[in-house]
């Protein structure tokens, strides 16, 4: 992990500091050093490294089934519903490939972001509930909640929605990039 850099690194610039603002400067430090060690278990207890890669490509099947469920003629004519399907399989690979080579860079981000967001006790409580059984399940089940029936219809709907302004857009981007070549 790059934690211990980035504490090295605050660690340092802490003491540039003149004299005077040291001492409140070190204060300062050791609680953001609380509350980075508060989010970094947070994240690891919330996404376990173990389980991670499958959370996030449980939410990615998630949400490429719900797109297939939202688009037009795809549940009616089995040609462009396998089309669809070799695509969407190939979105979920390069996702995950991807995600693969950036998930540590993520998750470092979520500690720096958790602790930026959250004050330490409000971390404290979002470490007391993670750490619980309940907790440590929270954010692991996001791609069932994604799944859920209710939440299901309301993303297909939203899908569906957004979709259908998409050709309109397409054009107009087109007509302004054609815009463009023409001046």
């Amino acid at each position: 992990m790059k934690f211990p850099s980035t504490l090295a690194l605050a660690a340092a610039i802490a003491l540039a500091v003149p004299t005077a603002a040291h001492a409140q400067d070190a204060s300062a430090t050791a609680t953001k050093t609380v509350e980075i060690q508060l989010a970094q278990e947070i994240i690891e207890n919330g996404f376990p490294p173990e389980t991670r890669m499958g959370m996030f490509d449980d939410v990615i099947d998630q949400l490429l089934g719900q797109m297939r469920a939202s688009l037009p003629n795809i549940q009616d004519d089995p040609r462009r519903a396998a089309v669809f399907d070799r695509h969407a399989e190939r979105v979920r690979a390069t996702s995950m490939e991807v995600l693969s080579d950036h998930i540590d860079a993520i998750m470092d981000s979520l500690v720096v972001a958790y602790a930026d967001q959250f004050n330490e006790a409000e971390l404290r409580g979002l470490h007391e509930f993670i750490m619980t059984p309940e907790g440590h399940g929270f954010l692991a089940r996001t791609a069932e909640v994604n799944g859920h029936p209710a939440f299901a219809a309301a993303n297909q709907a939203y899908m569906q929605d957004y979709f259908s302004r998409m050709p309109q857009l397409i054009e107009q981007l087109q007509a302004d990039i054609a815009k463009i070549g023409s001046d």
